[in-house]
């Protein structure tokens, strides 16, 4: 049985390019016209980006809400590491187990039908049994 999973990395980058492509654009642009100092120069079109992309793609929100212990933590590890950034290592990597546990999108499926029909047990031996399907929904 084939079990289908989102590319949830792929989908978000496709919102963040759909809602904000131009600020996407000029921060593109900003970091290419300025290779050695993008980090410092481009500090307005990133946090434009930003802000759009919290606006308007959920789970970029989520995963931020979730994960701002770990974000502040493995910031400030580089802001006060910048001669060695390796030390930050292990914040990062906690840093990524939180956004991976949090940047998951629910699976889906077929819509749950709820009724307030009282579920029919499964006899002992009957077809099913075995199966722990104990009927209704």
């Amino acid at each position: 049985m084939a079990i289908f999973h989102m590319d949830v990395t792929d989908n978000t980058v496709a919102l963040v390019a759909k809602h904000c492509g131009l600020q996407l654009e000029l921060y593109q642009k900003c970091v290419t016209q300025n290779p050695a100092n993008w980090d410092i120069k481009c500090i307005t079109q990133k946090r434009a980006l930003a802000k759009c992309s919290e606006d308007n793609v959920p789970i970029i929100k989520h995963v931020k809400e979730m994960c701002d212990p770990f974000i502040r933590d493995y910031d400030a590890c580089v802001m006060k590491n910048q001669e060695d950034p390796t030390v930050c290592l292990d914040a990062l990597k906690r840093l990524f187990l939180c956004t991976e546990e949090h940047g998951k999108l629910p699976p889906t499926g077929p819509p749950r039908v709820h009724t307030t029909e009282k579920a029919t047990p499964v006899k002992e031996g009957s077809a099913g049994a075995n199966y722990g399907y104990r009927g209704g929904v």
